[in-house]
């Protein structure tokens, strides 16, 4: 029975990590996706596990896009007040 039992712990903390999600909580779905594939779980969970764990990855492309907008910003706006 301890097995059963902990598969649910597994279930209810992947269902738990995917309510965060929709909830827009993404550190605590990505915490609780970690714990999850940390208990070395069956492929099936695992694979929704990994599943939780990609999607909440922050997207790099972005911020380095965010960066350069906002160094051209910088630019644009000290071109502007020195002349």
């Amino acid at each position: 029975m301890a097995k059963a039992e902990r598969r649910g712990e597994r279930d209810e903390t992947l269902r738990a990590g995917w309510q965060a999600l929709d909830a827009g909580d993404v550190v605590a779905a990505r915490r609780l996706g970690n714990a999850v594939l940390a208990s070395r779980p069956p492929v099936e969970v695992a694979a929704d596990a990994r599943d939780l764990v990609e999607r909440t990855d922050v997207a790099w492309p972005v911020l380095g896009y965010g960066v350069f907008a906002a160094a051209l910003l910088l630019t644009l706006v000290l071109l502007a007040v020195l002349r």
